[in-house]
């Protein structure tokens, strides 16, 4: 028998909605992620009675006063310094190393790096930028120095911007997330799904942004002010009712967080608010806080932790009568990994917890998602840039609440849902280049409903500045 356009039908309009709404979020996501700490007095003066505290530096410092052009010996003094805390006399005996030989290069990019973290940005610039392109150097320490003058050009600005934005077609074999068997349940019995509810192919326009502002204090400790405004529409060729606009806004402070100890790391807290447009019309509005710690251990591994909390408030429409059930709040705790395997190839992998209340408990889910993705750089065929290509995978569980007794009073909907990807992004100015991706995603679930495959590909210019 055929399934009326009753509440079900609509419940499979909404879910459709919802999956619409993941390939905006993932472009997003994608989008920041193709979109970087010194030492107070108080802090010196504390490094500096350490290091007269510490013997094996007594030692050294001693044994450098009577033998002042033993090079190695100095080069001792100066690493035991930076072991204590004491940059300042380190800074002093690589510069008394200098006087004898002002050819070394690496003894350059150690005074470059110490002047860094005591926030003398001036100086850093001025032992970093005559050596940047030196051949004594290898490729990872020429860029190490290359995003330190990157780096320090924006600290020494008050106010930074930087905008990642991308246009470009889409093409999807299953645009609207139809089931893979037009045989589904309603009610608990066998139905056959109109034409209309089946998988359809389309295409779409679209165009995203991701925006970054950053206000420095100015406190020589790192601690900013944060903003972050992300953009996305999508225009369908043929499925108007998946038209989808999105924004969203998140700003708060970031305070350095062990800014001697741990160089780089940071705690923030921020409110979000945003909102998405569905088919043409007001679907979505959302709104709450969150807090997260960036912690970057090392060049090799890195974490940040975050929660959030939102309250979403859904909208009915004529294409989805039944959206406001979904109204309610959202809790996410999760974590961004990252890091590098080589100087080529680096890694990240975001984990996610989601727990989301509904008006009704059919609506109300968990979900667990985890993604990974290897970015591999490489010398490309032509550009200006090195290439890179980011192959990704990923797997989410969404597991309801209740059944939804309009398709089935005895089985709740679980689904498992995973992906497999594969973008290129081939600079061809230094600011801006061209980003294809592909896709494929697929669903098994409790319920033939909600069971669905996709193949997905993009193209399209972006820029970055």
């Amino acid at each position: 028998m055929l399934v009326k356009r009753d509440i079900s039908s609509s419940f499979n309009a909404d879910r459709r909605a919802r999956q619409a709404l993941r390939v905006g979020w993932r472009a997003l996501l994608l989008a920041g992620a193709l979109a970087l700490s010194g030492v107070g007095g108080a802090q010196a003066a504390e490094a500096t009675a350490l290091a007269d505290s510490d013997a094996e530096f007594n030692a050294l410092f001693q044994q450098s006063l009577k033998r002042p052009a033993d090079v190695d010996l100095a080069f001792r003094l100066a690493r035991r310094a930076i072991e204590v805390g004491d940059y300042e006399a380190a800074i002093g005996v690589y510069e008394r190393i200098l006087f004898y030989d002002p050819k070394l290069v690496r003894v350059k990019l150690e005074l470059g790096r110490l002047y860094y973290r005591l926030g003398a940005y001036e100086s850093a610039r001025a032992y970093f930028q005559p050596i940047s392109d030196a051949a004594a150097l290898t490729p990872a320490e020429r860029e190490n120095i290359a995003a330190y003058l990157v780096e320090i050009d924006r600290r020494l600005s008050t106010t930074q911007w930087s905008i990642y934005g991308q246009v470009g077609v889409r093409y999807q074999s299953n645009a609207n997330y139809g089931p893979s068997n037009r045989l589904v349940i309603g009610q608990d019995v066998g139905a056959l799904l109109p034409p209309s509810y089946a998988a359809q192919a389309d295409g779409n326009a679209f165009a995203l942004a991701s925006i970054r502002h950053v206000y420095d204090f100015g406190n020589q400790r790192g601690d900013v002010w944060e903003s972050n405004l992300n953009l996305y529409y999508s225009q369908q060729f043929q499925l108007e009712q998946l038209n989808l606009g999105f924004v969203e806004f998140n700003t708060g402070p970031r305070f350095a967080l062990l800014p001697d100890a741990l160089p780089g790391s940071s705690v923030r807290a921020y409110v979000i608010a945003g909102g998405v447009a569905l088919g043409g019309e007001g679907y979505l509005g959302t709104y709450g806080a969150g807090a997260s710690i960036y912690a970057p251990f090392s060049r090799w591994f890195g974490l940040e932790p975050f929660v959030e909390i939102r309250q979403r408030d859904y909208q009915n429409t004529a294409d989805y009568p039944t959206a406001g059930f979904q109204t309610g709040e959202m809790w996410t705790v999760g974590a961004n990994v990252f890091g590098r395997v080589t100087d080529d190839i680096g890694w990240r992998a975001r984990l996610s917890y989601n727990d989301a209340s509904g008006q009704l408990p059919w609506y109300s889910y968990n979900t667990f998602a985890v993604d990974v993705a290897l970015p591999i750089e490489f010398q490309g065929l032509w550009g200006v840039k090195r290439w890179v290509a980011i192959p990704s995978a990923g797997y989410t569980r969404y597991s309801y609440d209740a059944p939804n007794p309009f398709i089935s009073k005895f089985t709740a909907q679980v689904d498992n849902q995973y992906r497999v990807g594969l973008a290129l992004d081939v600079p061809v100015h230094e600011q801006w280049g061209l980003l294809t991706q592909i896709q494929y995603s697929w669903s098994d679930s409790t319920l033939p409903n909600y069971a669905f495959d996709n193949f997905s590909v993009s193209v399209g210019p972006n820029v970055r500045f």
